[in-house]
């Protein structure tokens, strides 16, 4: 599990960048203000402020094997705790800052601290506009006071931070509330409406909008007084997602890939269609590309077997006399030199155990059979209620790059949720559907798409 610190607009896209590069991330967001954390299955969440003994507790109970610092480039204290928590737990912290946006070209005045700021924005005599957060404001209000300047705080729509704003002595009617980032037209407005002629920011980058701040108060014959970001720390800081991904696989190396394979009409043919074409009983030839509710679908095996006499023992028999298909056997040769290969099914153990042993495959992971006194199948219990999925995201979580290979309806949420999935014969619903993922139509394709895949996660 990685611990992802987040809080700010990236975190989304770290965070599912993250997942899937094949490890589990909690998201951890300070506050309850709504914000976009991804949508994996290997993504999961939680809100509330940590001091560094909670988050120390967060690390040994959620077993972190990584800290990774999303937070917004200001939040020195919460990098500083992390660092400090990483360091304490022996487990290795990085830090994503978003790139600055204000350069030597831009004609502002640069401080270091929110008290260089204060002194500077108010020796002008004009209306001063803070568009810096809550957290620091008192400093300004006193300055504001002693100069006898005005003031105004544009802040998070948040009553936390209106709450921050009048506890630091600045009137409600001084303050204006938003949610970033702001055009420069808006900004433009606000400059004018209240007649400012210095504007303080941070330089929070592109995605915190600071380009529009600097171009409207350019417009407006507005002075701006930026105060510059804090030192980050010296080691583990990334400046672009590809070299936070390849810093955690240094830090953190995942083991071999996973190839998870749909076992019908990938590896062997068709179970219930063979066993159709055996006995005469054509219905029983039905699978998902036909009836997509897959527990439908069983009721209606169930129902037909019973009817014609079909034991257990007596579809076992049919089955011990399938084959793979063809080239199934020397591919998976292939393919277990290379990687971990584990079948990933909705049939059953009991039912296609036969023709399973003839792949030399060990690892499968299917469903079970209930058989009543008499011999027959009396219904079935899941792997997982999250079926393919769920054994996919195991093996994520345990901190494989899992591969998946299916063809039909039921193997949807096993692609999308493994690292790379790949789509064998599939039918036209299944291509329209599915169109962001690769196609292959035998197996010779698919080992030279496993093989590209397998290239570009070295």
């Amino acid at each position: 599990m990685i611990l992802l610190l987040g809080g700010t607009g990236e975190s989304a896209a770290v965070a599912e960048a993250i997942a899937g590069a094949g490890y589990q991330v909690l998201v951890s967001v300070a506050t309850d203000v709504p914000l976009a954390t991804g949508s994996h299955a290997n993504l999961y969440q939680r809100s509330g402020r940590l001091s560094e003994e909670a988050m120390t507790s967060l690390v040994r109970q959620r077993h972190i094997r990584a800290i990774v610092d999303v937070t917004h480039p200001y939040a020195s204290e919460v990098r500083a705790t992390a660092a400090n928590v990483a360091e304490r737990m022996h487990i290795p912290y990085l830090t994503y800052v978003r790139p600055a946006s204000v350069g030597g070209e831009d004609d502002v005045g640069h401080v270091a601290t929110h008290s260089q700021a204060a002194q500077a924005a108010f020796a002008h005599g004009k209306p001063v506009l803070l568009t810096i957060g809550s957290k620091h404001v008192a400093a300004y209000v006193a300055e504001a006071r002693r100069a006898n300047v005005p003031i105004m705080a544009r802040v998070l729509d948040h009553p936390d931070s209106v709450r921050a704003c009048c506890e630091a002595g600045l009137p409600e009617d001084c303050i204006v509330t938003g949610r970033g980032p702001f055009s420069v037209e808006q900004n433009r407005r606000l400059l004018r409406q209240f007649e400012i002629g210095v504007l303080v920011t941070k330089d929070s980058g592109d995605r915190g909008g600071v380009r529009e701040k600097l171009e409207a108060a350019r417009l407006e014959g507005c002075q701006v007084i930026v105060v510059d970001r804090p030192e980050l720390p010296t080691s583990g800081t990334c400046g672009s997602l590809p070299e936070l991904i390849g810093g955690l696989r240094h830090c953190l190396p995942t083991s071999p890939p996973v190839v998870a394979f749909d076992l019908e009409s990938v590896l062997v043919p068709e179970i219930w269609q063979t066993v159709a074409q055996v006995t005469g009983v054509h219905d029983l030839a039905l699978t998902t590309r036909d009836i997509a509710d897959y527990d439908a679908l069983m009721r209606e095996r169930m129902k037909l077997c019973r009817a014609h006499g079909l034991t257990l023992a007596r579809l076992r028999e049919i089955v011990g006399t399938m084959e793979p298909l063809p080239g199934a056997v020397e591919f998976l040769a292939w393919v277990q030199e290379r990687m971990l290969a584990v079948i990933v099914s909705d049939t059953y153990h009991e039912l296609a155990g036969p023709v399973v042993e003839k792949l030399g495959c060990s690892l499968m992971v299917c469903n079970g059979l209930i058989v009543d006194e008499e011999g027959y199948i009396s219904g079935h219990h899941p792997h997982h209620v999250r079926g393919k999925a769920a054994a996919v995201a195991h093996f994520q979580q345990l901190g494989f790059h899992v591969f998946a290979v299916g063809d039909s309806y039921n193997d949807v949420t096993m692609l999308k949720t493994a690292n790379n999935g790949i789509l064998f014969t599939p039918c036209s619903g299944l291509v329209e559907s599915l169109s962001e993922l690769p196609i292959v139509w035998n197996l010779q394709e698919l080992k030279a798409e496993l093989h590209k895949c397998l290239t570009e996660i070295l």
